[in-house]
């Protein structure tokens, strides 16, 4: 049985977020990930991935990080900043304090294992799931096509657990000189990772709803996703 609903939370600058949240039960201590969309909101792509982590076992707190556009804002897929932040509110200092306050949620939730939450994220979420991983004390992180990671790159001295990130070798908006320079300097920090290049695939693989979806790589990326998290999380 997967439980879920929206919480309203307020966070440090004084606006109000709603975080959906899907769990399998109250009975027992479970793992978190928390879940960071992409640039067009807190969608039913996003849902339904969280849907499938807590098919297997995970609670999940995925926030509204667009929130101070309004509540609940959804961006079609054909916006034209084609996996950049969507406008100011989407800063990288207003999700941070999202995150915070999702980690602060699921930490006191009473059937989530505080030493074991993790964060997963797509494209711009994927780019503050490592900023995430870097800040706060997590047990795991995951970047799918992370947008912007490499101006941050050198951050990776930082983080506080294993980073996994996954590119698509056929990415329009990352170059492979970007994601090249992201390892060497996971490498030179000394941190652990693993970097997934999936040759063929575009940016997007992984959504469903996207003109870009490509079911070999999104089910190759999801079985490992789900091997990672298993490992550091249960």
């Amino acid at each position: 049985m997967i439980n879920k609903s929206f919480t309203s939370t307020r966070v440090a600058d004084g606006s109000m977020m709603d975080i959906w949240g899907t769990w399998p039960d109250e009975k027992q201590g479970h793992p978190a990930v928390i879940l960071l969309h992409e640039a067009y909101g807190l969608n039913t792509y996003i849902r339904s991935v969280a849907e499938r982590l807590c098919m297997a076992g995970y609670a999940v707190f995925a926030p509204d990080l667009l929130h101070r556009m309004g509540r609940l804002v959804q961006l079609p897929y054909t916006s034209s900043f084609a996996g950049q932040p969507a406008g100011e509110p989407f800063t990288a200092e207003n999700v941070m304090i999202d995150v915070s306050a999702t980690l602060l949620l699921s930490q006191s939730t009473r059937h989530i294992r505080q030493e074991k939450i993790g964060v997963l994220g797509f494209g711009i979420g994927g780019r503050y799931a490592f900023m995430a991983n870097c800040a706060f004390p997590l047990a795991a992180g995951i970047s799918y096509y992370g947008y912007g990671i490499e101006a941050l790159a050198a951050k990776s001295v930082e983080l506080q657990s294993q980073h996994l990130f996954f590119w698509a070798g056929r990415d329009a908006f990352i170059t492979a000189a970007q994601v090249n320079r992201i390892a060497e300097l996971n490498i030179s920090n000394g941190r652990d990772f693993t970097s997934v290049n999936i040759s063929y695939a575009e940016h997007g693989f992984h959504c469903d709803e996207r003109s870009t979806y490509h079911p070999l790589a999104a089910r190759q990326a999801w079985m490992h996703t789900l091997g990672f998290l298993d490992y550091l999380l249960k």
